[in-house]
C-alpha cells in the first residue's frame, strides 16, 4: 500500500467505525436474538430517514413553494425516525413502537397531502413486510399488530379517492413519477425483506448443519458407529453385548504421576494431549476401538463392536508400534518416556452406561488380566497371555518371562511381544 493510501483507508475505516457504533446504539445488554432485531431496526430507520431527506431535496428543487409542507413533514418525519436507536435503551421494543407510530403517521399524512393517486400508500405494504423483522417474532402481538394495521390502512386507501391536498399544486407529470417512483421504492423494500429473510433462514440452516456435522463428529469420537446408531434409533435404550474372543491392551506411562507431581498442570496436560493424539492415530489406523483413557493409562480393543478375525494382530502391531512412537518422541525432546503394555485375549460384555455423558466401556475378567499384565509390566515391555501369544505365534517373536502372579488369577506364564516377524 502506497503511503498517500494510508489516509484513506483510516478515513473508510473510520467511516464503518461509526456506522457500527450507529447501528449498534441501545443494543447493549441484550440477547443475541434482541440485539440483531434491535441492529436490523436501526439499520432500517437509517435508510428510512435517508430516504426522507432525499425526497424533501428532490421536492424542494422541483418547487419549494408548492412543497413545502411535504418537505417540513419530511424532514420532521427524517429526523424524528433518528430518535428511535436511543428509545431501545429503556426497552428493546420502545424504539419499534416508537417507528411505527411515526410510520403510520408520516404515510397517512403523505397520502391525504398528495392523494390516492400519487400511489404513496403503497409504502404501508413496504411497512407491512418489515414489520415481522423489526417487531420480532417471539412478540407476535406487536408484531400482528403493526402488520394489520398497514395492511388495514393500504386498503382503505385503495378503496377510498382522495385527491390532492388543495395547498399543493402539482401538475398531473408530477403525481404519476410519484406513483411509478413509489411503487418501485415498495417493490425494493418488499425484496430486500424477503431476501433478508431468506438469508436469515439460510444462515440458520447452516448454522444447524454445522452443529449437526459437530455433534455427529462428537458422537463418533466418544461411542464406535454402530453403538452411535443404535442410541440414535432408540433414545435411552439400553446397550449391552457379549463377546466370546476380544483383544485387550492396556498401555501406561511409566512414573509419569511422580512427573505430573514436578510440573504445571499445562505441561502435564498438553504432554498427554500430544501422546495420546498420536495414540488415537494408530487406533484409527489399525482398525481398533479406544475405550477410554484413565489418568496416563490408554485402553484400546480389537474384535468389538464389530468381530474382526486379526483382532489380536492388530494389536501386536498397535503395541509395537506405540512403542516406537514412545521411542520417537523421547528422542525428540530429549524426554525420557517409557510404556508398560499387557494384551490379554478372552470373553468381554461391552455396552453404554450413563445417559448424559454416554460411554462406551468393556468389563469382564479378559479387562482385569490386561490391566493387571501392564501394571505388574517392566518398563519398555509388551506383556501378553498364553492366548494371545497362541493367536499371534505365525506373525510376531515372543521371549518368555515365565510364570508370574496375577492379583485373583495365581501364576499365569507371561511372553515378552518382541517384534514381529
Amino acid at each position: 500500500m502506497n503511503i498517500s493510501d494510508a489516509p484513506k483507508t483510516a478515513q473508510i475505516t473510520d467511516v464503518k467505525s461509526m456506522i457500527y457504533t450507529w447501528v449498534h446504539i441501545g443494543s447493549d445488554g441484550y440477547s443475541k436474538r434482541q440485539t440483531q432485531r434491535i441492529v436490523l431496526t436501526n439499520v432500517m430507520i437509517s435508510v428510512t430517514a435517508i430516504l426522507s431527506y432525499m425526497h424533501a431535496i428532490i421536492f424542494a428543487l422541483y418547487d419549494f413553494d408548492q412543497l413545502k409542507w411535504p418537505i417540513a413533514i419530511l424532514l420532521t418525519i427524517g429526523t424524528a425516525l433518528l430518535v428511535t436507536p436511543f428509545l431501545n435503551k429503556k426497552n428493546p421494543y420502545l424504539g419499534s413502537i416508537y417507528n411505527l407510530s411515526l410510520w403510520l403517521g408520516y404515510g397517512c399524512a403523505i397520502t391525504f397531502i398528495f392523494g390516492t393517486k400519487s400511489g404513496v400508500y403503497f409504502y404501508f405494504l413496504a411497512g407491512a413486510a418489515s414489520a415481522f423483522l423489526i417487531m420480532g417474532v417471539y412478540q407476535n402481538a406487536l408484531s400482528v399488530l403493526s402488520f394489520s394495521l398497514q395492511i388495514g390502512l393500504f386498503i382503505f386507501f385503495d378503496q377510498n379517492a382522495f385527491p390532492t391536498a388543495s395547498f399543493v399544486d402539482v401538475n398531473q407529470g408530477f403525481i404519476d413519477t410519484l406513483h411509478i417512483a413509489t411503487i418501485l421504492l415498495s417493490m425494493v423494500f418488499i425484496f430486500c425483506m424477503i431476501y433478508y429473510a431468506f438469508y436469515q433462514a439460510h444462515l440458520a440452516e447452516d448454522a444447524l448443519e454445522r452443529e449437526y456435522d459437530y455433534s455427529e463428529k462428537l458422537l463418533a469420537n466418544m461411542l464406535p458407529k454402530s453403538i452411535a446408531s443404535a442410541l440414535k434409533r432408540n433414545p435411552g435404550e439400553t446397550i449391552a453385548d457379549s463377546h466370546d474372543d476380544v483383544t485387550i491392551m492396556f498401555a501406561d506411562i511409566v512414573d509419569f504421576s511422580p512427573r505430573a507431581q514436578s510440573q504445571n498442570a499445562t505441561e502435564v496436560v498438553g504432554l498427554l494431549n500430544k501422546l495420546f493424539t498420536s495414540f488415537d492415530l494408530l487406533a484409527e489406523k489399525h482398525g481398533l476401538e479406544k475405550i477410554k483413557t484413565i489418568g496416563d493409562a490408554f485402553m484400546v480393543a480389537g474384535g468389538l463392536p464389530e468381530p474382526q478375525q486379526d483382532h489380536a494382530e492388530r494389536i501386536a502391531y498397535m503395541a509395537l508400534d506405540m512403542m516406537k512412537e514412545i521411542h520417537d518422541y523421547s528422542k525428540r525432546t530429549d524426554d525420557n518416556l517409557e510404556l508398560r503394555i499387557g494384551i490379554h485375549t478372552g470373553p468381554v460384555v461391552a455396552g453404554v452406561i450413563g445417559t448424559q455423558k454416554p460411554l462406551y466401556d468393556v468389563w469382564g475378567d479378559t479387562v482385569n488380566i490386561a490391566s493387571r499384565l501392564e501394571s505388574t509390566g517392566t518398563v519398555g515391555g509388551i506383556q501378553v497371555t498364553n492366548c494371545t501369544k497362541k493367536l499371534l505365534d505365525k506373525t510376531f517373536k515372543f521371549k518368555n518371562r515365565g510364570k508370574i502372579k496375577i492379583k485373583g488369577k495365581g501364576e499365569l506364564n507371561i511372553w515378552y511381544l518382541i517384534k514381529a516377524l
